[in-house]
């Protein structure tokens, strides 16, 4: 195909130029994989954190003033039942005070079963002393975030006294810290259920019951058959995310249209680039279609030349873009939390498609770029070129 030999010879006569066109196209596909990477990496560590770190479904008390759901046992049950449920955790919530000596901190006190807590929310990977499933065999057991535990000057071991208006004083034996990375460590104790529910004079009720569920993405049915079957108040990871998610979708159009226009930069420098080349080039075009060169063949020359420089562009552009992010994941860049929902460090996640979405929409701006140049080559008049050159 002589189309294709006259246009690899035009784009490697011109070096210089060729060598920026390339440049333009690979840096504009570079930054987007980056930011692409930095996306990806953002929404999965949020998604992570509200579903592995959380349950996936709170069941609440559908009666508010009440606080407390009741018949906890049977409710559990029922709903350990349910296809796609692989855990269910009745929790006691309470604020009370901790005292240790002379110190004393206002605390989150969680009554839970251990083994159906540990299902829900993974304590145990967050123990840092201890373990969190011997809470089952001590009655007056307690485990501390290891910052409350710290302010209290207390290590494991050491007895430390709970404290709550109307309520007796309990001495409980620290025997264990965790430690999350959030500011829970600062006021989150944990203790037996029937420990808790006797602290508060509360026997026979739970605040709120965790569910974990086989496939995340389908919490929001099974949180609805909740509803219907238990009359109490389910409500998913998703809908209680639903304005972060949204933002998110949001956040997807405005980062699309910025990578429009970075695609367009690039385009318009292989269509100057080919622009040059059809002024440059003018007689060579005359000659071409004064021996016979028809338009469509003219055409195909630029749009080869178009192809050559994008697909060069998008290679080294993907290079680049995975060099740059695996460079920057090695780094911990830290954000602010409040402004990232917690996160402390930027994530960025190498998602194969993301590379083939950044490539094949570059290829396509470059193609496009290229057809303005290539129909003016196409029109030209074999004889006015000739003339004019």
């Amino acid at each position: 195909m002589y189309e294709l030999k006259i246009a690899l010879r035009q784009v490697f006569s011109r070096k210089r130029q060729t060598f920026f066109a390339i440049l333009a196209v690979a840096l504009a596909v570079a930054v987007i994989t980056v930011m692409m990477a930095m996306l990806s990496g953002f929404q999965g560590e949020l998604i992570k954190s509200s579903t592995e770190n959380s349950p996936h479904i709170v069941i609440n008390p559908q009666d508010e003033k009440d606080g407390f759901i009741h018949l906890y046992k049977s409710n559990s049950a029922l709903i350990m039942e349910k296809e796609g449920v692989i855990a269910v955790s009745p929790k006691y919530l309470g604020q009370a005070a901790l005292e240790y000596k002379d110190n004393a901190e206002a605390i989150s006190l969680q009554g839970i079963e251990p083994e159906a807590e540990d299902k829900v929310m993974r304590v145990s990977k967050d123990m840092i002393e201890g373990s969190f499933l011997s809470l089952t065999h001590t009655r007056h057991g307690i485990v501390l975030g290891d910052k409350l535990a710290e302010n209290l000057g207390v290590q494991p071991g050491d007895r430390v006294d709970a404290v709550f208006p109307g309520s007796k004083t309990t001495s409980f034996k620290v025997i264990g810290l965790i430690h999350t990375g959030t500011e829970a460590d600062e006021v989150t104790a944990y203790a037996r259920l029937d420990s808790v529910q006797d602290f508060f004079n509360e026997p026979g009720v739970v605040s709120t019951i965790g569910v974990r569920v086989s496939d995340p993405y389908q919490a929001d049915i099974i949180a609805s058959s909740i509803e219907r079957e238990t009359e109490l108040n389910a409500v998913s990871w998703i809908e209680a995310n639903a304005e972060i998610l949204n933002l998110l979708n949001t956040q997807k159009v405005f980062v699309n249209v910025f990578y429009i226009l970075i695609y367009g930069i690039a385009g318009f420098g292989i269509a100057n680039t080919l622009i040059t080349i059809v002024a440059q080039r003018t007689r060579e075009i005359g000659i071409l279609k004064a021996m016979g060169a028809s338009q469509k063949s003219i055409m195909i020359v630029f749009l080869f030349q178009s192809v050559i420089l994008g697909a060069m562009g998008l290679v080294l552009g993907t290079i680049l873009g995975y060099i740059a992010t695996i460079t920057l994941q090695s780094y911990k860049i830290a954000v602010p939390q409040e402004m990232y929902f917690g996160l402390q460090t930027l994530p960025l996640e190498v998602e194969p498609l993301n590379f083939v979405y950044a490539a094949f929409f570059a290829f396509i701006i470059n193609i496009i770029s290229g057809i303005y140049p290539a129909r003016k080559a196409a029109k030209l008049d074999p004889v006015k070129a000739i003339e004019s050159a």
